[in-house]
Formats: C-alpha cells, sequence, structure tokens
C-alpha cells in the first residue's frame, strides 16, 4: 500500500475518508459485510463534477486503497 502519501480521516462506523495532502480529498472506503464475509468499496472523488463515482469492492483495506490510488 502507498500510505505514506495518504491519511484516512474516519468519517463514521466502518468508513474512511482518504486524503493526499497535496491534493486534498480523493475518495472513500467503506466495510461491507454479507454472507461471503468482509468486503471494502471505494469511491472515486471527481472534483470536475464534484461527485463520488465507484470504483470497485475489495477483500482487504489496503488493496481498496491501492486501487484508489492508482485510479488518477
Amino acid at each position: 500500500m502507498q500510505a505514506s502519501r495518504i491519511q484516512l480521516i474516519p468519517i463514521g462506523i466502518d468508513a474512511w475518508r482518504v486524503i493526499d495532502p497535496g491534493r486534498g480529498p480523493i475518495g472513500h472506503v467503506r466495510v461491507g459485510r454479507d454472507a461471503q464475509g468482509e468486503h471494502f468499496s471505494v469511491k472515486r472523488f471527481h472534483p470536475s463534477d464534484r461527485r463520488f463515482h465507484a470504483l470497485g469492492q475489495f477483500g482487504n483495506r489496503d488493496d481498496a486503497i491501492d486501487a484508489l490510488l492508482l485510479s488518477t
């Protein structure tokens, strides 16, 4: 994970805002649970339309954050 360049700010139970100190907020990561277990959904913030766009679901938080960072 490229965590050294980001900050995770808790925004609720099992949810984090992902901040890049040089660019500001870049997305959200949220935990979901179902019959298959725990998954992490990612939404990327797009400044052009000021909305969050879903990137997908991942098996662990590190993979979810890496996907968010690589989606730029």
